[in-house]
């Protein structure tokens, strides 16, 4: 449920006036195909916490609809779409030009439905995550890179682990 109302596009424009409250800094955004548990997409929007900071607030949206049994069956169910919400912050000091670390944390929502993948019981799920992930950027404000996340999460299932792949685009004017 409270994933369901984060997700709603009303939550994102306040959000996102959060964001630019922050501070009279351009905007970092991401976007990136989205792996586990289900494959789909993440988008993001940073902002630094103050003039020349490499730490920035983040909130990053996923959403998964596609099941791993449309690219190979498993013998499981077909699993249901999977939505998520990741407010926290991000350490990424990008340079001109060459290949910097990157780590997040934070809290996270989501919402799995049907017969989800990783977790035992569809429903809401509330926790924490952590990812570190390495960016090269190639000209512009652009930078590309993988990430690995890890969230931890409860709700229907009490206790849920669960690891996530994004590998992708980000941008910084």
């Amino acid at each position: 449920m409270l994933v369901r109302m984060a997700l709603r596009p009303r939550t994102f424009v306040l959000s996102g006036a959060l964001l630019c409250g922050c501070q009279a800094h351009p905007l970092n955004l991401g976007l990136a195909p989205s792996l586990l548990p289900n494959v789909g997409v993440a988008a993001s929007a940073a902002v630094p916490l103050r003039a020349g900071s490499a730490w920035q607030v983040e909130a990053r949206g996923t959403y998964q609809f596609i099941d791993d049994k449309s690219i190979a069956d498993n013998g499981l169910p077909e699993a249901g779409d999977w939505t998520q919400l990741d407010l926290g912050l991000l350490h990424l000091a990008l340079p001109q030009e060459g290949s910097a670390w990157s780590t997040r944390f934070g809290v996270v929502g989501f919402t799995a439905r049907g017969e989800p993948n990783l977790v035992e019981e569809s429903g809401d799920y509330l926790g924490l995550y952590c990812g570190v992930g390495r960016f090269t950027t190639f000209g512009r404000g652009f930078s590309f890179g993988p990430e690995l996340t890890l969230v931890a999460a409860s709700g229907n299932d009490p206790r849920v682990l669960i690891p996530q792949l994004t590998w992708g685009l980000r941008w910084a004017p």
